[in-house]
């Protein structure tokens, strides 16, 4: 029975550092953005498929979806032939130069065949520009739209990820290689030392965006955008630009969680949306604004995805889903006491 509930405590654990990246990539949207991101899973399931077609030696799908949306930026871009060609000028040459650049570092990487470590970090840069060219293509153009607005158009843009991933991936699962094979036996339950390596990236990452956020002027610049946009808009911060960096760090955070899970679960097309709901379900523990409370909420759906795996397998993630009500309800009841 005690080894029964160690390995439920471990499993519970490493599902919950998952879903704090996915969580971090919430908050960091919301506040900045106030756009409720439901597609932010889409990037978990980029990563885990670019990092499994750069193992396998194949020129990755998610570079032709970078090198279409570049493209797609340009035309969209057009108008600014007619008011200012020289700005447009620059926008063309720098989409040529980023698409340039992500075509020579994965040849680059699949010529050298580089370790796992090194082909995240390629699939990272392939994945996370993603988040800015759907922000430029979705929040950009209307800044002020309502939140519900915001939510259906990140259900479409989920749809359509998942619908491109199934195009360019198909339905079959991809193995991906852990970042160190095997494991090691603490008392009576075996740890993978892939459980470890999510331990040490999900605190490096939290730890780095805090570091970033205390200590630079852009992260300060990040950090005022979330707390009041207009004031920050009135003290001459690009809003805009703001938006569009927490886009970017949310995508690749989220890619992490996706390289990192990938190898327990095996990556599909179908993976990001689920584990989305996941991480979405512990981030509204928080309101999607504190995210010590979300990383708490975030911990409970791992455990009690683990437990309800063991007790009752074909009711998992009804179970999981469940848990929203409570807690909406929990938050519904605090901010009526909050009010009065």
């Amino acid at each position: 029975m005690i080894d029964t509930a160690l390995f439920l405590l471990v499993d519970g654990l490493t599902n919950g550092l998952v879903y704090a990246l996915l969580a971090l990539s919430l908050v960091l949207v919301f506040t900045v953005t106030r756009v409720v991101n439901i597609a932010q899973g889409e990037y978990v399931m980029l990563g885990a498929l670019t990092l499994a077609d750069l193992l396998q030696g194949r020129m990755p799908g998610t570079l032709y979806l970078l090198i279409g949306g570049l493209t797609l930026c340009v035309v969209l871009d057009g108008s600014r032939w007619r008011r200012d060609w020289r700005q447009a000028l620059l926008v063309v040459l720098g989409a040529v130069a980023a698409a340039a650049f992500a075509v020579a570092i994965t040849r680059g990487a699949l010529w050298l065949k580089l370790p796992v470590i090194g082909m995240m970090a390629v699939a990272l840069m392939l994945v996370a520009p993603l988040g800015v060219l759907i922000y430029r293509f979705t929040v950009h153009p209307i800044p002020n739209a309502s939140t519900i607005v915001f939510v259906i158009i990140s259900v479409g843009v989920s749809m359509s990820v998942q619908g491109l991933g199934l195009l360019i991936w198909g339905a079959s699962p991809y193995a991906v290689d852990p970042i160190m094979p095997g494991g090691v036996m603490m008392g009576p339950v075996f740890i993978p030392y892939q459980s470890f390596a999510i331990l040490i990236t999900a605190l490096l990452s939290m730890g780095g965006l805090y570091l970033f956020s205390e200590f630079t002027l852009v992260g300060k610049a990040l950090q005022a955008s979330a707390m009041n946009r207009r004031g920050a808009q009135f003290c001459g911060i690009p809003v805009t630009a703001a938006g569009a960096l927490a886009f970017l760090l949310a995508a690749a955070f989220s890619a992490i969680s996706g390289m990192l899970l990938a190898p327990l679960i095996t990556a599909n097309y179908e993976m990001g949306f689920m584990v989305g709901l996941k991480g979405f379900v512990g981030g509204a523990m928080g309101g999607l604004i504190d995210y010590p409370l979300s990383l708490a909420g975030v911990m409970i759906v791992g455990a009690l995805e683990s437990t309800s795996a063991y007790v009752a397998s074909a009711y998992r993630d009804a179970i999981v889903f469940s848990l929203l009500i409570p807690i909406l309800l929990w938050r519904s009841s605090r901010q009526r006491v909050e009010g009065h």
